[in-house]
């Protein structure tokens, strides 16, 4: 019954279609793992910091990220607030290789979000970078419900998304969106998403929305589960 309320649950338009499964997207950042960073990395990092800034992961809380990449955000989560309680999952081998040289050490765990292997309410807080853009559309759903579920009551979940620019910015999404949709795979199944009202549709509650323009124009969402 979600995925028919989902139908209702997209702000602004409807994400461009990808065709990509799981297994797939981890072939291609396994393939690109080596050289990701050097790519994407410094045009990404003001989404990614704001986000770090906003989570404001305390020494000693539980934290999980989804989608854990490189470990770009997670070795920098990790320097302010410790390695203990803190753990990474994806579905990338070679993108956990990497992860593992930037954070030694650190809990790196293949797995696929659609099922995380976690108990129920394990962690108190959760961070998500560029992913969901990557997901099949019916893929998008149940990975948040699997957020929400590893959340404790009240715990919080940070959420980074390629969305349409805005102004100016504009320019650099609708490019990539043309562009995208000749050859998804070439992009890694990114596509800008307008992710908010789905947060809410799937239960995370006191969700915002910031911008961050103009390198990488991205959202910043921000929500929590009900306590």
């Amino acid at each position: 019954m979600k995925q028919s309320a989902d139908e209702d649950a997209w702000q602004g338009p409807r994400p461009l279609p990808s065709f990509l499964d799981v297994a797939r997207l981890g072939e291609i950042y396994s393939r690109t793992a080596a050289f990701y960073d050097g790519v994407v990395a410094e045009r990404q990092a003001g989404p990614k910091l704001e986000a770090l800034r906003q989570l404001d992961r305390r020494r000693g809380e539980r934290f999980l990220e989804v989608g854990c990449g490189t470990g770009w955000a997670f070795s920098r989560l990790v320097a302010e607030s410790g390695t203990e309680g803190a753990c990474g999952i994806d579905v990338a081998a070679g993108m956990l290789d990497v992860a593992r040289q930037a954070v030694p050490g650190g809990a790196m765990v293949l797995a696929d979000g659609r099922q995380l292997p976690f108990a129920s309410a394990s962690f108190d807080c959760l961070l998500n970078t560029y992913t969901f853009e990557v997901l099949a559309t019916p893929d998008i759903g149940p990975v948040l419900d699997e957020c929400l579920r590893v959340l404790r009551p009240g715990g919080r979940i940070a959420v980074v998304n390629l969305t349409d620019g805005e102004g100016e910015d504009a320019v650099m999404t609708e490019d990539w969106k043309r562009r995208y949709v000749d050859d998804p795979e070439f992009f890694g199944g990114a596509r800008p998403l307008h992710l908010q009202a789905m947060l809410e549709a799937r239960g995370f509650v006191g969700v915002r929305r910031t911008y961050v323009g103009p390198a990488w124009p991205s959202e910043v969402l921000i929500g929590h589960r009900p306590g």
